[in-house]
């Protein structure tokens, strides 16, 4: 059950940003908003990535174990994975729609690999639970 709802939610990590990028295409246009900065946005956006994803791969493995247990454990360490990327991706999507940088479509890219390398395989699931690992990995996370 746990897997099914990790990959549910991994899902929406990885569409909600494409999604919000759909947006942000429609605003691009004669009446966007002009910004004196892209340089700024642009830095703001490849230092927010760095940050994001680095600590989505750092702390959730250090998030103390859930009273919920094990399972709940490890779906809120991959929650938390995936909402960093996910935050990451927002930014350089809204920037562009604000500035046209096709720059931050690279930054948004590399947000959006950040989602699928967390996707909630038998490893990954392995590796986040609590103590020394599961009894059964290969039957757990069915």
């Amino acid at each position: 059950m746990t897997r099914a709802i990790a990959r549910l939610v991994w899902g929406s990590a990885l569409v909600l940003p494409l999604a919000f990028l759909a947006v942000a295409a429609t605003r691009r246009g004669p009446g966007a908003i002009p910004v004196a900065a892209p340089p700024l946005l642009l830095w703001s956006a490849i230092a927010a990535s760095f940050a994001a994803i680095a600590l989505a791969h750092a702390l959730p493995p250090r998030l103390g174990p859930s009273r919920a247990g094990r399972e709940a454990t490890v779906l809120t360490r991959l929650a938390v994975a995936w909402a960093l990327c996910e935050g990451a991706a927002l930014f350089p999507a809204v920037a562009w729609m604000v500035t046209g940088d096709a720059r931050l479509l690279g930054v948004f890219g590399v947000d959006l690999l950040a989602i699928v390398t967390l996707f909630p395989s038998e490893r990954r699931l392995a590796a986040l639970v609590p103590g020394d690992g599961p009894d059964e990995p290969g039957d757990r996370w069915r």
